[in-house]
């Protein structure tokens, strides 16, 4: 396009915020979106309106704008800098909520190498551009490294990974910021600040408030993490894994934003508008055009042909950038506004581990799943860095117990819990690691019903609930601030949780034998600090040992609360109790031998949450317990010896009297053979048993009946 006029008002309009949508939930504006595709690509101007109603912001934005036009036509006249490779440390933040988006660190890499095949111009495409724009395809001469070093010294991969709800952005204009609160504060490398001007930082997410990929110009917000970082949608980064091709120049699209570039068509942000062909990006070399949403090759609206394959415009060919937005990158990465030029300098390359090939420093590993059940397989990923060669695995209780797999699959047979050693060589040196009680194998329990109401629960994780902590800090903990009944519950001290946390208290395995009228309910209390907050608990079940789950009950809103808001500390009266139940028909083809249960809690800044009497539950009906009458079972509670008796209608072949604790575990068998009719007794004893509820299963050819039994 033409030189640009009116600088300040032209780049106020267009220059200051840059997204792609990709949310199928908003209402689209179809003029917005690509040919063939029902998503909307950006939202720049709706947002960069409201910053600019600040009369501060829209200041010191235009001034710093105008100082980068002065340093951009210095610095085109000034042919010495050509030659030099700039090399930006870069790190990828993760903020997802154990979904699809905590992509894997290939489909990272393969993004990294497509941002640098395209800057670099080592694109093959780049030599099947149109023949007027034939030699034009410019090497920016800007290259992207993972850092190696964190802000604390810490060596680390290049990546963080945050598990946080706010994946998916919360409503309002600036969602992005609470995720970056959420990657500062949560991340699994170091919580804090990486300086805008050490770090090129992008946040990939599940959703950033209905954008494919957004981005601030320099100037729009000073040393702010927000207004320097990248935001990018998983499935909008890279080529593989939950990207496409069709997908994979986004972020080649947005470093080209971070770096100052407008769209080609300039100072709007729907391509197609005729007005745009009086428009201008800044840039010289770039032709008029009104912008495209498809690989129109001939488009001319503008009375000369446009380049529809630049990646600054909304075509699915793109492949080149011009030597005129070459100048304009190098101009922003050589000036001082927003700290671009500190990022390339070698004492900051050298304090990133950005500057040659870093050492190898820790042998690290991921897996699916760390509790499973007798037979269960387990998938392991080696993520040692950095230059790593080869590794070599070794599991406790697992088959095979070694492996030089980088991905290898173990196979448990026995309960217990096991520990896991990974070593990793560069060919030189070695480096390993060693996680003690990692995998926790668990045997197939007993039945229901099953009543938890952690009276005998002394704390969390236990033998039969295990805790999730991914953001660490406060998670599930047994408390006697309160209780449905009794004397202890289970809480959340959410008063002092971090907003975005997700904590999860999962159950051991509960075999339902065939209590297929089962249902799930427990009791919960929770507050508000007010109306603002955004906490949610989810239920989730497994019918396979916890190899998938499928939530059956979420509580959000009003629906969660129950009782008023406070600012302090909230401890519930007997009255701010509420129920929640799952029905049978819900639960359904859940209702297995390998039946577990998971509540999944989702901070959103609110206050204290309680649970209490967890109970899984089938009532016998009259017609189930049609072969035996007057049941009864004395003293109860018990403090050594109790006695079972009932009256048998009828004879049975295959009979068992046995007992069971509170998750369902088999402790023994009391009877087992042939029943004849008539009057039944039977002694049971439980001297050496922890205090807690039990329960006594009697069983005949085809009939269950359940009693429950307290030793105090």
């Amino acid at each position: 396009m033409s030189k640009f006029i009116v600088f300040g008002l032209l780049f106020v309009i267009s220059l200051g915020f840059f997204a792609q949508n990709h949310n199928h939930s908003h209402q689209i504006d179809r003029t917005n979106a690509r040919e063939g595709e029902d998503v909307e690509y950006c939202t720049q101007h709706k947002k960069m309106e409201i910053l600019m109603q600040d009369p501060a912001f829209a200041q010191k934005f235009n001034a710093a704008q105008a100082q980068l036009a002065v340093e951009e036509q210095m610095l085109a006249s000034n042919q010495n800098k050509a030659g030099t490779v700039y090399k930006v440390p870069i790190v990828f933040h993760v903020l997802h909520n154990g979904g699809n988006e905590n992509i894997s660190r290939e489909q990272i890499l393969d993004a990294l190498y497509i941002l640098n095949r395209d800057f670099r111009k080592q694109n093959a495409d780049a030599n099947n551009v149109v023949a007027a724009f034939q030699g034009m395809p410019s090497d920016i001469e800007i290259e992207f490294v993972l850092a190696t070093i964190a802000p604390n010294g810490q060596c680390f991969s290049g990546i963080t990974r945050t598990q946080s709800p706010l994946t998916i952005a919360p409503s309002g204009n600036f969602g992005g910021s609470q995720q970056i609160d959420a990657v500062v504060n949560g991340n699994d490398v170091y919580q804090g600040q990486w300086s805008p001007s050490k770090y090129l930082n992008v946040i990939i997410c599940k959703d950033i408030g209905g954008a494919a990929g957004y981005t601030f110009n320099p100037g729009a917000g000073g040393s702010s993490m927000f207004f320097n970082s990248i935001f990018m949608l998983h499935n909008y980064t890279g080529s593989i894994g939950t990207s496409t091709p069709f997908t994979s120049r986004s972020l080649t699209h947005e470093v080209g934003h971070w770096l100052n570039l407008s769209h080609t068509w300039g100072s709007n942000n729907n391509p197609g508008n005729a007005s745009s062909c009086n428009s201008d990006d800044g840039v010289t070399d770039t032709p008029n055009t009104i912008g495209v949403t498809s690989c129109n090759l001939s488009e001319s609206s503008c009375g000369v042909l446009a380049n529809v394959e630049n990646y600054m415009d909304y075509s699915y060919c793109s492949k080149m950038f011009t030597p005129g937005q070459r100048n304009r990158m190098r101009a922003a990465i050589l000036s001082s506004i927003s700290g671009r030029n500190n990022l390339w300098k070698t004492a900051n390359l050298n304090a990133t581990g950005a500057n040659g090939n870093p050492p190898l420093c820790k042998a690290d590993f991921s897996v699916d799943r760390q509790v499973v059940c007798v037979g269960n397989q387990v998938h392991f990923t080696d993520l040692s860095y950095h230059s790593v060669t080869g590794v070599s695995w070794s599991f406790d209780g697992g088959t095979p117990s070694v492996s030089a797999s980088l991905t290898p699959t173990v196979t448990y047979n026995t309960p217990g819990t096991y520990a896991v050693t990974l070593t990793a060589t560069d060919g030189v040196s070695s480096v390993s690691t060693t996680r003690t009680s990692y995998i926790t194998v668990v045997s197939e329990t007993g039945i229901a019903p099953i009543q938890e109401g952690f009276e005998y629960v002394s704390s969390v994780p236990s033998n039969d609930w295990f805790v999730s902590n991914p953001t660490g800090g406060v998670t599930w903990e047994v408390t006697q601030d309160a209780a449905f009944s009794g004397n202890k519950c289970i809480k959340i001290d959410n008063f002092n949780n971090l907003s975005g946390s997700t904590d999860v208290l999962e159950s051991t395995t509960i075999t339902l034998d065939l209590n297929l009228s089962a249902t799930l309910s427990f009791k919960y209390a929770f507050a508000k600090k007010d109306g603002s907050n955004t906490d949610r608990l989810k239920v989730m079940v497994s019918r396979n040992c916890g190899q998938t789950w499928a939530t059956k009950k979420q509580l959000s809103g009003s629906n969660f609360t129950t009782a008023p808001a406070t600012t302090s500390p909230f401890v519930p009266t007997a009255s701010e109790w509420k129920t929640a139940t799952i029905s049978s028909s819900s639960l359904g083809s859940y209702l297995t031998s390998d039946f577990r249960v998971k509540f999944v809690f989702e901070s959103g800044g609110g206050n204290n949450l309680y649970l209490d009497d967890i109970n899984i539950d089938g009532p016998v009906t009259i017609e189930e317990n049609k072969f035996l009458e007057d049941l009864m079972l004395y003293p109860n509670p018990t403090e050594g010896e109790t006695t079972l008796s009932f009256y048998a209608l009828q004879n049975s072949t295959d009979f068992s009297i046995e007992l069971y604790d509170v998750v369902g575990k088999k402790m023994q068998t009391v009877y087992a053979g042939i029943l004849n009719s008539g009057e039944q007794n039977y002694q049971i004893s439980t001297t050496g048993y922890a205090k807690g509820i039990y329960f006594i299963r009697i069983k005949n050819d085809n009939t269950t009946v359940i009693k429950k039994l307290v030793i105090k």
